[in-house]
């Protein structure tokens, strides 16, 4: 332990300077490394006179090349095994105004829906990060899986929820009626806004994603909803009959939506949506259907997905249909299994876009049939 002194082995004195004094009474902290040289000028050593350096102990030296530490099992994630503690995570994560993580190795069924409130609200993010939990939905059905509920008197923003898997059981049982559900009937003292959905898969029920009510100022990227018995993402913005609050979807970003072969639309949504790099392929009612205009909508593609690809019935604010593209071979479209035969349940596709007076530009209908019908992008 220190303090050093550097001593001659032949002799077993002190080592002296030139000018006399021992070198004793050395120190250095633990884990340091001692070395002995001689020079004239302290701080300016000439030779070496130790044959190595030696390590003071009590602190190991750091490991100029260390080995990854592995993680600690769970470590910044909530194991959860069942329903139950699904139901209480995101319980929680709600109540602590707080994004929490939380995972399954293996699927977890569902017997019953989950509705999820805040009850108090800092403006700040939270919700949920599934890490790809498969969710498997074994209830009754026209029953929706997850629902995130605005709550009056409580203007609710940063709703984060992300790697979602859900199939709603309509493969082979009775469908979930929505997969996950955005959900604010109460207007905008209960709205729901600034949120994000993220890395979202959805399958086998009435709709995938649904968004509904004083829902928006959102975003969407990557979610899928595919293979629905109705539309497979949906925007619905409701009380505009007066019997109950206005409650508007409206600046709805969508980046990269996957919605195919759904037995109803793609995506239906109200005017206030942009989307781009959307993929609809083989869905009765097309691509994107709106009962409004189209705010924006690029870059997307859809192939046999009902009788055209894109479906405003007015202009709204100024309809935006650009560098889309449609496929088809003028003959395939969707069909639904009834037990005994296919039964069909869409139109072949023939057109891109309705012309409602709106801005079309670079979009493009390709064909690759037989020759046997006529295609074109304007209908």
């Amino acid at each position: 332990m220190s303090p050093y002194r550097l001593v001659d082995e032949e002799t077993g004195e002190t080592v002296r300077g030139d000018d006399g004094a021992p070198f004793e009474g050395m120190t250095a902290p633990a884990g340091a490394l001692v070395e002995v040289y001689a020079g004239e000028l302290e701080g300016t050593p000439t030779a070496r006179i130790s044959p190595g350096a030696a390590t003071v102990p009590g602190l190991e030296p750091p490991d100029p090349n260390p080995e990854p530490i592995p993680p600690t099992e769970g470590n910044g994630m909530d194991v959860i095994e069942n329903e139950t503690q699904l139901r209480d995570a995101l319980e929680t994560y709600a109540r602590e105004q707080r994004v929490g993580s939380c995972g399954s190795k293996t699927p977890i069924t569902m017997t019953a829906p989950i509705v999820i409130q805040q009850t108090s609200h800092d403006g700040m993010p939270w919700g949920a990060n599934l890490n790809f939990t498969r969710l498997l939905w074994r209830g009754p059905g026209d029953a929706d899986m997850i629902t995130y509920r605005g709550k009056d008197g409580i203007s609710n923003r940063g709703l984060f929820l992300e790697r979602f898997a859900m199939d709603g059981n309509g493969y082979g049982g009775t469908p979930a009626r929505r997969c996950l559900h955005i959900y604010a009937p109460d207007g905008d003292p209960g709205s729901i806004y600034k949120f994000t959905l993220r890395d979202v898969f959805t399958a086998w029920a009435v709709n995938g994603i649904a968004i509904r009510g004083a829902v928006f100022e959102g975003y969407l990227e990557n979610v899928h909803a595919e293979n629905h018995q109705g539309d497979g993402i949906i925007m619905e913005s409701l009380g505009l009959d007066g019997m109950s609050p206005w409650s508007i979807v409206s600046n709805i970003m969508v980046n990269h939506p996957n919605s195919s072969r759904n037995f109803g639309a793609g995506m239906r949504q109200p005017y206030s949506v942009n989307s781009i790099l959307g993929s609809y392929v083989l869905n009765a009612e097309g691509g994107i259907a709106s009962g409004e205009g189209i705010r924006a909508v690029m870059l997307s593609n859809g192939e046999n997905t009902g009788e055209q690809l894109l479906s405003p019935t007015i202009n709204g604010y100024s309809t935006v249909v650009a560098g889309n593209e449609a496929s088809t071979d003028g003959k395939t479209h969707a069909r639904r299994w009834d037990g005994s035969q296919w039964v069909s349940v869409g139109a072949p596709m023939l057109y891109g876009v309705n012309n409602v007076g709106h801005f079309d530009n670079a979009n493009h209908m390709s064909y690759y049939g037989d020759g046997s019908v006529n295609v074109r992008w304007m209908r």
